[in-house]
């Protein structure tokens, strides 16, 4: 994404007040449904003594932890420190943008999801595209760190799923 390309689609969005709302109701309720459906799928598995309850925290926990320290040792840059234009929210993290966290997190969610219950991970994937695609138009991502971010978290989820 060019500079210009990225403040023309901010001050786009700026002046659509309505769609600015839109999209941090969007942003943070996807956020909410994606850890509401993580809490309620462990609580499910623990209630139902399921031994995959176990498989899905450890997984989930290990992908985070992952992808962590692979955005820590990228650490690349974020698109409003380097391409002079404020995000539509306010945002002040320095660095650490590839992948992004909450791409990554939300598509391990996910795939663990539809390893015990594949409509479940149906659900958790279309939050994991709102969270990606709200995180570009927020300003806060470039779209390449949110598309890693959700392959990295999905393969690595569903790997760790079926094969751990």
């Amino acid at each position: 994404m060019t500079a210009a390309r990225y403040r023309a689609m901010l001050d786009w969005l700026r002046a659509r007040p309505a769609l600015c709302r839109l999209i941090r109701f969007v942003a943070q309720g996807s956020v909410v449904c994606i850890y509401v459906l993580y809490t309620g799928l462990l609580g499910w598995l623990a209630w139902n003594r399921d031994v995959r309850f176990w498989r899905v925290l450890l997984v989930t926990c290990a992908v985070f932890v992952a992808g962590t320290a692979l955005r820590a040792a990228i650490n690349r840059p974020r698109p409003y420190e380097t391409l002079g234009a404020p995000p539509l929210f306010p945002k002040d993290t320095v660095g650490k943008s590839m992948p992004s966290r909450h791409s990554f997190s939300a598509a391990v969610i996910a795939a663990a999801a539809w390893a015990v219950w594949p409509p479940l991970g149906a659900a958790g994937a279309v939050f994991a595209l709102l969270i990606a695609l709200t995180r570009v138009l927020s300003g806060v991502h470039y779209p390449s760190d949110v598309l890693v971010g959700l392959a990295f978290g999905g393969l690595a989820g569903l790997a760790g799923m079926y094969l751990f």
